[in-house]
């Protein structure tokens, strides 16, 4: 029994403090009703009004979820006029018990740097700890309660096109997360509503090939199948007073989990597309942390492969007149790219990479038919002051930035006339909307409920096929330019 607990120790130790992992069935995501009712801040009768999505009746004929990496609303959006932000965090102090209590003084959210000095732990313990039972003051306690960078927040200067974006389309300022973290089981949920109730990223990282390329790589996992509504509400306690005794609380939790290959079978919306003939491309690189579908077995080791082709091809598609009606696009697997923290990457590069496709994108033959979706796929341990919905056992997780651009986004007051949407959205919701938009079923209960992006859009209104001006910047010369030094020194009256 000694050796069992010294093992499971290890285990979470592992998982708290690696930077990317502390760092099922049809109905399978973790809720603990019977029904799959949504918590609170969910919506239970999700797409009234100008925003309904109706299949043969909205012009959207093409969608693109474009997912990048680890940034919170607070980091990117906390400063933008109107919006759900603050420049203030809470954080918590240790006590000579070395337990951890509140602390009542906020503390300034520094400006954050271009380039981030280092990755910071934002996993699934590290979720948990964050929010703290949705007291929204456990940031500080991730990394062994030793990082306070991700107490900072970008601004209008550093993130000149993510803003005019804001300015002209919608901003989303309550959309979370659909879990607590990381990379790996975010992604699924971006395909399949659902994670098959993965809650890390793979235990081995030293072999060739990822997911269904690498027999070698395992994970954990809920077990979800065979829990118990007891079960359920037991561990959303937990997850609720995940602070009050720690690492007590993790071992409870871990007891409910078990190892699982990172290949596997579960529905995802590339199956209900395929079987509807509509037509859907995953532009994403192989072997890469964030190829979601890299571990749906059915997929990666049959026909619908094919589908899964480089970032780059979109470009081509563009050009071509071959885009399809439904596209996941996943920068590649650099810091550059795809903003991921740490590694040296500059959230300029991401963001030129970003606006060199949304160019492509408004320069083509495709953008007076087309919504575009933009989120991060996790919190990447940075600062979010807005408690997210307890849904089930896997989440929600923090907010991410979010973007929803179309010619038939809902006009508001943002200075170019786009609008705040203070709707609640997961991960979840692009998948309702897709869902209704080609009248698919639904995959899970989280889709089921998940409201389909209803308050982003007004179908009633002629389209504004305008664009904002977006320019890809010289990133050397900002960075030169810069006041903030890569501590992400705090700069009074920036905005």
């Amino acid at each position: 029994m000694a050796v069992a607990a010294g093992m499971v120790t290890c285990v979470v130790g592992v998982w708290l403090l690696w930077p990317s992992a502390a760092s099922v069935p049809p109905g399978g995501d973790g809720s603990p009703q019977a029904t799959g009712s949504p918590g609170p801040g969910a919506s239970s009768s999700p797409g009234t009004g100008p925003g309904q999505v109706i299949a043969g009746q909205n012009p959207i004929e093409h969608v693109i979820f474009l997912i990048k990496e680890n940034r919170t609303f607070d980091h990117y959006f906390g400063r933008y006029p109107g919006a759900e932000g603050t420049t203030t965090g809470m954080k918590m102090v240790q006590g000579a018990d070395g337990q951890w209590v509140a602390e009542p003084q906020p503390v300034k959210l520094r400006i954050a740097p271009y380039v981030q000095p280092h990755d910071i732990t934002h996993g699934f313990a590290s979720g948990l700890q964050s929010i703290n039972g949705g007291e929204m003051n456990g940031y500080n306690t991730i990394g062994q309660g030793e990082d306070m960078s991700g107490y900072t927040q970008h601004t209008r200067k550093s993130l000149p096109n993510y803003w005019k974006l804001a300015d002209r389309f919608v901003l989303a300022d309550h959309f979370f997360t659909s879990m607590y973290g990381p990379t790996f089981p975010e992604h699924l949920y971006t395909v399949a509503a659902q994670s098959y109730g993965i809650v890390d990223n793979k235990t081995n990282a030293d072999t060739p090939g990822n997911y269904c390329g690498d027999p070698q790589e395992f994970t954990k996992r809920f077990k979800l199948e065979d829990l118990s509504g007891d079960d359920l509400s037991r561990i959303m306690q937990l997850e609720d007073d995940i602070l009050t005794e720690v690492p007590e609380q993790y071992l409870r939790i871990a007891q409910y989990w078990e190892d699982v290959r990172t290949c596997f079978n579960i529905k995802t919306l590339p199956d209900r597309l395929e079987k509807a003939g509509v037509s859907w491309k995953y532009y994403g690189n192989a072997d890469q942390w964030m190829n979601g579908l890299q571990a749906i077995r059915h997929i990666w080791n049959g026909p619908m492969r094919v589908n899964i082709q480089p970032p780059d091809t979109i470009l081509t598609d563009l050009e071509a007149g071959t885009l399809p009606a439904v596209s996941w696009l996943i920068p590649p697997d650099a810091s550059d790219a795809n903003e991921h923290p740490g590694g040296g990457g500059s959230v300029c590069m991401g963001e030129n990479w970003t606006v060199d496709r949304l160019n492509a994108i408004f320069e083509s033959e495709y953008w007076p038919t087309t919504a575009i979706v933009i989120v991060w796929d996790d919190f990447g341990g940075f600062y979010d002051h807005v408690p997210p919905p307890h849904l089930d056992v896997m989440g929600l997780g923090p907010r991410t930035p979010a973007l929803i651009i179309s010619p038939y986004t809902r006009a508001g007051t943002n200075p170019d006339g786009g609008a705040i949407d203070a709707t609640t959205y997961e991960f979840s919701s692009v998948l309702a909307f897709i869902e209704r938009l080609h009248q698919v079923d639904p995959l899970t209960e989280r889709d089921r409920n998940a409201d389909p992006l209803s308050g982003a859009f007004d179908f009633t209104q002629p389209p504004r096929l305008d664009v904002p001006r977006l320019k890809i910047r010289d990133c050397d010369a900002a960075e030169a330019a810069s006041t903030s030094p890569l501590e992400g020194l705090y700069v009074p009256g920036e905005g």
